[in-house]
C-alpha cells in the first residue's frame, strides 16, 4: 500500500503568478496554452520517457516564439522565462522520483453546474496530453498496455478527442472527480513506469546446491496563487 504524501508545489506561486502576466502580455501569442494548460504541458515534459528539447516545445507551448524582450526594459526576457520553465521541470522530476505527488493549479472537483470542457481540470489534462502527442511513439512505445491505462483519464478529463467510450468515462459526474482526485498518484505511476531504475540481479547468486537470497529493489490540490483563467488556449 502506498503512504500518502502531502502535495509538493513544484513552481511557486510568485513565479506562476509572473508567467501568467508574461501569457496574458502582447509578447504571446493570444492561442498560446493558458497558465493550467502550461502547467499540464510542462509536466507531462518532465514525465516524458525522453528529454524534449527546450526549441522544440517551447513554439508549442507558446503557439509560436513568444517575443521576448532583449532589453531591461521590463518586458520578460528569453532567459527569465526559459528558467523558471526548466526549473519546474527539474523539480517536477525530483518530486515524481522520489514517489511523491505533485500539488495541481487547481480545485480538483467539479461543481455540479460546471462543465468539465470548460474547467481548469480539463485545461490542464489537455495541456499535459499535447505534450504527450509530441512524442507519442515514445510513450506507447516500450510499456504500450500500462501507458495507455495510466493516461485514459488524461486523455478522457481533456475532452480533445471525439471518441465515445471517453466521453462515457467522463458523463458522471462522480467518477469524473474521482478520476481527477487520483491524477496526482497517476502522474508518480507513469513518471516510474518511464524512469524506475531496472532491477539488479544479485551480485552473490550462490553456489549451485546452497539457498540463494534474490534481493528486493523498491521505488523509492488545492489552487495555487490568484484566479487563473482556464481554457486549452488563450
Amino acid at each position: 500500500m502506498k503512504e500518502e504524501s502531502i502535495p509538493v508545489a513544484v513552481i511557486d506561486d510568485a513565479t506562476l503568478d509572473q508567467l501568467y502576466d508574461f501569457l496574458e502580455s502582447d509578447q504571446v501569442d493570444p492561442e498560446a496554452l493558458d497558465i493550467i494548460g502550461l502547467h499540464g504541458f510542462m509536466v507531462a515534459l518532465a514525465v516524458c520517457p525522453d528529454p524534449v528539447p527546450t526549441g522544440e516545445w517551447l513554439p508549442v507551448a507558446f503557439n509560436g516564439m513568444p517575443k521576448f524582450s532583449s532589453s531591461d526594459s521590463g518586458a520578460f526576457n528569453e532567459e527569465t522565462v526559459i528558467g523558471w520553465l526548466e526549473s519546474m521541470l527539474e523539480h517536477t522530476r525530483t518530486v515524481l522520483y522520489r514517489g511523491q505527488t505533485i500539488e495541481l493549479p487547481f480545485e480538483p472537483e467539479l461543481e455540479q453546474d460546471e462543465v468539465l470542457d470548460d474547467s481548469e481540470i480539463s485545461a490542464w489534462c489537455a495541456g499535459f496530453v499535447e505534450a504527450v502527442m509530441m512524442r507519442e511513439e515514445v510513450w506507447f512505445g516500450q510499456h504500450e498496455q500500462d501507458a495507455a491505462e495510466l493516461l485514459l483519464p488524461f486523455m478522457a478529463i481533456s475532452c480533445l478527442f471525439p471518441d465515445e467510450e471517453l466521453d462515457d468515462i467522463v458523463a458522471d459526474l462522480d467518477t469524473t472527480n474521482r478520476l481527477a482526485a487520483q491524477l496526482p498518484e497517476i502522474l508518480v505511476d507513469l513518471y516510474l513506469l518511464f524512469h524506475a531504475p531496472a532491477e539488479k540481479p544479485s551480485s552473490f547468486p550462490g553456489k549451485k546446491g546452497a539457498k540463494g537470497s534474490a534481493g528486493k529493489s523498491g521505488n523509492g490540490k488545492g489552487g495555487q496563487g490568484k484566479n487563473r483563467r482556464s481554457g486549452k488556449r488563450k
